[in-house]
């Protein structure tokens, strides 16, 4: 069983985005000192949030569906868990698609919040906080060490998915013993009168049986 493409391209985004935040965060502290001019300094960058807001959605939505697969898991098959494999070259491209990505996106961020501030960013240095160089190998650093750090996490919740399961369905086999009685047996038990025994009725069962009379 492999991770299908739908979850290495949510993986994907997930990496792309939180990197390219990352990155055009490091490029305006690093231009700060090793730049004469930091076109990052003359702008709001309100593309940040919006960006990681995105990481942070899609991560959201990963976790929820990571969730339900081992809810899936656990419920209908619990002695023979499979492990999905992430090969080679869907771990390149994941890693090649993500950093890619951010490259792309660091550039984009930085035009939007110039026509948010309209201040239009026309140099493509500027786009990457005044030198090209500087804000390449920034971002290819930072977005490759997000990409690396989510494949990591993604690894190790996919390595131990059945363990996860075995948790979520001994958590369900708890859940479902807390239930019982059934449902029929607590319908059974209100509805059948109990019968109270009077006081007169234990001193009666206490009598024994009437002495016989003879003519």
């Amino acid at each position: 069983m492999r991770v299908g493409l739908r979850t290495i391209v949510s993986l994907a985004l997930c990496a792309a985005a939180a990197g390219a935040a990352m990155a055009h965060y490091a490029i305006d502290v690093i231009g700060d000192y090793a730049l004469a001019r930091d076109s990052y300094d003359h702008l709001g960058h309100g593309s940040r949030e919006l960006v990681t807001g995105i990481a942070l959605m899609v991560a959201a939505y990963l976790a929820a569906h990571g969730l339900r697969i081992c809810c899936e898991i656990a419920v209908t098959n619990r002695t023979r868990l499979l492990r999905p494999m992430l090969p080679l070259r869907e771990t390149v491209g994941l890693l090649s698609a993500a950093v890619g990505a951010s490259v792309a996106i660091v550039p984009a961020m930085e035009y939007f919040d110039g026509r948010l501030d309209g201040v239009p960013v026309t140099g493509f240095a500027d786009a990457f906080g005044g030198s090209i160089p500087l804000g390449l190998a920034t971002t290819l650093a930072s977005a490759t060490l997000v990409a690396l750090l989510v494949y990591a996490i993604a690894r190790w919740l996919i390595g131990h998915r059945d363990s996860v399961s075995t948790i979520i369905g001994t958590l369900l086999g708890r859940m479902q013993g807390a239930i019982r009685p059934s449902g029929y047996d607590l319908v059974a038990q209100l509805v059948t009168p109990r019968r109270r025994r009077t006081p007169n009725a234990l001193r009666l069962s206490k009598r024994g049986p009437p002495a016989a009379s003879f003519a």
